[in-house]
């Protein structure tokens, strides 16, 4: 079985993982091609993956789709050339919608899912074809050890924008009548902090005036492109008043913050930026407690973030969801907390500060979770058996 991974770039940040699905795939005797297509020549890279004549391409997030002109039609290559384009999307659809708008007609494309909902931003984008899912998962090379000392007390993993800023963004580039649903969708999402954009989205707009909507709906239809990145907008503003609000009752305490912050910065607390992966793992490695705050791009899942965190063996706060049961336990492998709860929050970063011995013992415990349920080895096995099945039903077939 022949398989090319195309990248855009370095794998970097989150995406550095995906190094361990290549690595084991070649364990497995795959015979792989990793084909960096934003290097040089387009053309000559199109040439290189069709010399290698791959049965399955794969890409992060869709960043790998080509597109050609075939008979005066355009084609996603992998329709033209007869190979099945796999993107494994680690991040919301939504959010990548330029790429994928050229999927709509294609038949050879087989969508993977980190995160349930995603299937929904997928149809909603028009994919027809049912995603396969796999949990998130880290590529232990790439870890490191945490430090002996912790001597970072509480931090909160970033980045962090204060929402005026993103609401007068929106306010100078978004039709005047439109900023009503910007700002209800988004204030609906934080107070409902698992609610998906396309749900809050539809269930607040059937409730503004018939005009209205009539207006709104007649933009979407015209210009798609601006309405998705209204969607985006959304979701990015609910996300930052969810972390904004955290830290706001925070103030007065010593934090560290890991990532840039946009906005005036709260009593106590202090950025600090990382250059690279390397110094963020080194920083999360020094830290007793570290607060998450899932952005709404990850609705049900547990995302790669909270697990580096407890891969670096920290005490997580993360808020409480229902699915996080499935991934993690509350109270024995991490902290939970309510988003809208500020005493329960207050209370229980007091707590653990004043038992730190406690704290460890959470974070030791969920480093041990990681190790033993969320390592590459499955993730990659089920996709290689997946593709082995795909193949044999092909020829099969033929």
């Amino acid at each position: 079985m022949r398989v090319a991974f195309l990248k855009v770039g370095e794998y970097e940040g989150l995406a550095r993982h995906i190094k361990a699905i290549i690595r084991r795939f070649r364990e497995k005797g795959t015979e792989v091609l990793e084909l960096n297509i934003a290097e040089g020549d387009l053309n000559e890279k199109v040439k290189e993956l069709l010399d290698f004549s791959p049965f399955f391409c794969i890409d992060l997030n869709g960043s790998g789709i080509i597109t050609v002109v075939q008979e005066d039609n355009k084609k996603v290559l992998s329709d033209a050339a007869g190979f099945v384009h796999v993107s494994i999307f680690n991040d919301e659809p939504l959010f990548n919608f330029m790429p994928l708008m050229d999927l709509r007609p294609a038949t050879n494309f087989l969508p993977v899912v980190c995160d349930l909902k995603y299937a929904d931003s997928l149809a909603f984008l028009g994919i027809k074809q049912p995603p396969s899912y796999i949990t998130p998962f880290l590529d232990l090379q790439q870890m490191k050890e945490p430090s002996t000392e912790r001597n970072i007390n509480l931090a909160f993993f970033g980045p962090v924008i204060d929402p005026n800023i993103i609401a007068n963004h929106v306010a100078q580039s978004v039709k005047q009548e439109f900023l009503g649903v910007f700002f209800e969708v988004g204030d609906f999402m934080f107070r409902n902090p698992e609610v998906h954009i396309l749900q809050a989205h539809d269930y607040i707009l059937s409730m503004f005036n018939p005009n209205i909507q009539e207006e709104y709906l007649k933009w979407r239809e015209e210009k798609p492109q601006e309405f998705l990145t209204f969607l985006n907008q959304i979701s990015l503003y609910a996300t930052a008043k969810k972390r904004w609000f955290l830290l706001s009752f925070l103030e007065g305490m010593e934090l560290k913050i890991f990532g840039e912050v946009q906005g005036e910065l709260f009593e106590g607390h202090q950025s600090i930026v990382p250059q690279n992966w390397d110094e963020l793992l080194e920083l999360l490695g020094q830290s007793l407690i570290v607060i998450t705050s899932y952005p709404h791009s990850v609705p049900t899942g547990v995302g790669f973030v909270p697990l580096e965190v407890a891969g670096m063996g920290c005490a997580m706060l993360v808020d409480y969801k229902a699915t996080l049961p499935g991934f993690f336990n509350p109270e024995e492998e991490v902290i939970t907390y309510l988003p809208l709860d500020r005493a329960e929050i207050e209370e229980k970063v007091l707590y653990y500060l004043d038992y730190p011995e406690k704290a460890l013992e959470i974070g030791e415990r969920a480093r041990k979770k990681v190790f033993e349920k969320y390592t590459h080895e499955d993730r990659a096995d089920f996709l290689h058996d997946l593709f082995t099945n795909i193949l044999a039903s092909s020829q099969q077939s033929q």
